[in-house]
């Protein structure tokens, strides 16, 4: 694999060209890779204040009254980004919709309750607990293998 770089001022953003022979997993990989380079961030703001998260840091995504709140271990922070705009960005190796209000990180979770009949109960790391809609609940599982 050969990689050219060029500098050409007159561009306003940054323009990636790939020449292939042919369309493989690899050429597949590294256009996936180029298109999340800047989405491996996400801004909060807590108090009037800006703060860059990492992905790998935030506990879950929830709703409420309308607003997106960014919740990690320790804090809760709020979001511009809609639920949707954040599903679109975020790993689903990682990250699991429960809820039409609520996308959990399953790194962050402690323990699964399944004795609620309909449903699951969620404890994080962080001592939350959380439920999986009944809409979700199919989805859940077959991603979790149970």
């Amino acid at each position: 694999m050969k990689v050219e770089i060029i500098i050409d001022k007159s561009l306003d953003d940054t323009l990636v060209k790939i020449y292939t022979p042919s369309y493989s997993k690899d050429i597949e990989s590294i256009q996936k890779s180029l298109e999340n380079l800047n989405k491996n961030v996400l801004v909060g703001f807590k108090d009037g204040e800006v703060y860059i998260l990492d992905y790998k840091d935030i506990v879950r995504f929830t709703t409420n009254d309308k607003k997106i709140y960014i919740e990690t271990l320790d804090n809760r922070f709020m979001t511009r980004l809609r639920l949707y705009q954040i599903e679109e960005r975020v790993d689903n190796k990682y990250f699991l919709k429960i809820s039409r209000y609520e996308i959990i990180n399953i790194e962050y979770v402690k323990r699964l309750d399944l004795s609620f009949k309909g449903t699951i109960a969620i404890e994080f790391k962080n001592g939350e607990v959380s439920y999986v809609s009944r809409r979700y609940l199919k989805e859940f599982k077959k991603i979790l293998g149970f």
